[in-house]
């Protein structure tokens, strides 16, 4: 019982983070016109990867500025909980310079529901959770 409760805690966690994230995304594409990157009408990618600080970094940069729990440069970014090699980490999606999903894997709630079959630069991975600005913009 106090495994599934664990499990939960850190989902809840996750949908925080991409919260967060998606907080930020916002704020750079009312700032820049776009969500980043700025110089690229498509992206996709796990924001922890290191090939991919440029991204992270735009992210973060409004983050850090525009979201006061974040001000302080001793708060982490929003990584996976876990951190293990089942963890995924979160998944970013620039579908167009509008458009954008943001995807998390759950450990109470696993449904394999979005994947990354479409993104042509990072490998097939399955994700539980998701945000999708066009959903958000319409609701």
């Amino acid at each position: 019982m106090l495994d599934r409760a664990d499990k939960q805690a850190r989902d809840t966690i996750r949908k925080h983070h991409l919260q967060d994230i998606e907080d930020s995304l916002y704020l750079a594409r009312n700032l820049h016109g776009t969500f980043p990157p700025y110089d690229s009408p498509t992206w996709c990618g796990l924001l922890s990867n290191p090939a991919n600080s440029t991204v992270k970094a735009q992210v973060e940069e409004v983050l850090r500025q525009r979201i006061e729990k974040y001000a302080n440069i001793n708060k982490p970014f929003p990584t996976d909980p876990t951190h293990s090699e089942e963890s995924y980490d979160y998944f970013y999606w620039k579908r167009s310079p509008a458009v954008f999903e943001l995807y998390a894997v759950l450990e109470a709630d696993r449904n394999g529901d979005r994947n990354t079959l479409q993104c042509p630069t990072a490998p097939v991975m399955y994700y539980d959770y998701g945000l999708n600005s066009i959903l958000r913009d319409s609701a």
